[in-house]
């Protein structure tokens, strides 16, 4: 699980520090620096695996406006079984000819260093090799891919790749789907083609992720893909009346905003049941009702640490921050629109709840 998150000139984030447990709600007002904590893991995760390079994960426009700094630096740590990774990116921008590069990167197991690239020595010491070894590297995409074999490292590489950093939009969700896609994108535009990976290889979970739908959605039946041409379309049965009824199937696109979300939340909680997934969810409570979104916390409560690795929400709902803020909450603080800084404890004041205090603006 991720245990903890450095970032220093990335937008409002100025030597951030943020430590995970299992469970977390980060709270805060409306551009706090919550969603920019996300945005930094997404990138970095799309950066560590290849996927994007520096200049497109980490453009200059993304430094800290107040400051003249070139340098940005990000770390992350993470604990595996019995193993605590870290790994450390520093980037050079040159903002005038809008260029960046790698200046530092280094991945540690226990403090033992399996990959490191120093500009400034020319050096990189990828695991199973000699330190100091002179290798070229291309200093507008990470080294990490580049590591081959079997060692401890690949732990960390399958770890990051479990990680869902989402912010759900159903109105933009996709209805059908071309081919498999083991990663969610950025608000969940092609969960059909997400679904269709997830119900292929964890279709042990299925059944189990049917049944939860079954109790959360009145009228639900199940999820199936049906062919149409080159693609498959996302149908949605649905039941009504009497239990003999057959099940109506609808197309993914034709049911509510509501519907859709909640058949990902469910998804993401027990279609990769037992997989080590970590969820990042950007205000997963948006388009449900109160008496809809208690259930699922209650679920995600239930998983967390168990069949799912960890969890970490963003939310202004009242019924999730007074149901999680006093356990697992952490609040962001950005006074006079400067650098963010976040609190263990959220505000707090006597005869009220969590988010009626923060509600009426008494957050010192």
């Amino acid at each position: 699980m991720l245990t903890r998150i450095h970032v220093d000139n990335f937008r409002c984030l100025v030597n951030f520090d943020l430590k995970f447990d299992r469970l977390n709600l980060l709270l805060g007002s409306n551009g706090s620096g919550k969603t920019a904590v996300f945005e930094v893991l997404r990138r970095l995760q799309g950066f560590i695996a290849g996927d994007l390079d520096v200049a497109t994960a980490f453009p200059s426009e993304d430094l800290t406006r107040w400051q003249q700094l070139d340098i940005q630096r990000f770390e992350l740590e993470m604990k595996v079984g019995d193993d605590v990774y870290l790994y450390t990116l520093s980037i050079q921008h040159f903002p005038r000819r809008r260029d960046q590069r790698v200046k530092r990167e280094d991945l540690r197991i226990n403090q033992r260093v399996v990959y490191e690239f120093d500009e400034g020595s020319k050096k990189l010491s990828p695991d199973n090799s000699t330190p100091g070894q002179q290798s070229p590297v291309n200093q507008s995409r990470s080294g990490i891919p580049k590591i081959l074999g079997a060692g401890s490292h690949k732990h960390f590489r399958y770890q990051m790749h479990k990680l869902v950093v989402v912010r759900p939009c159903p109105p933009i969700f996709a209805f059908d789907s071309e081919k498999d896609n083991d990663r969610l994108t950025p608000m969940g535009e092609n969960f059909p083609s997400w679904y269709r990976f997830v119900s292929k290889v964890h279709s042990n979970n299925v059944a189990e992720l049917t049944k939860q739908l079954r109790e959360a959605i009145t009228g639900f039946d199940s999820l199936e893909f049906r062919d149409a041409g080159r693609k498959q379309v996302l149908k949605v049965g649905f039941r009504s009346g009497a239990e003999t009824t057959e099940a109506i199937p609808y197309a993914f696109n034709e049911l509510s905003d509501g519907q859709r979300q909640m058949i990902m939340l469910y998804t993401l909680l027990y279609g990769v049941k037992g997989e080590n997934y970590t969820l990042f969810l950007d205000e997963p409570d948006n388009y449900l009702a109160l008496r809809e979104i208690q259930p699922w916390v209650t679920s995600l409560q239930d998983v967390c640490g168990s069949s799912m690795s960890q969890a970490v929400l963003i939310s202004h709902n009242p019924e999730i921050i007074d149901y999680l803020a006093g356990s697992s909450g952490r609040w962001f603080d950005r006074p006079d629109n400067g650098p963010t800084r976040v609190y263990d404890t959220p505000p707090a004041a006597d005869g009220l709840t969590t988010s009626e205090t923060i509600a009426r603006g008494w957050t010192a």
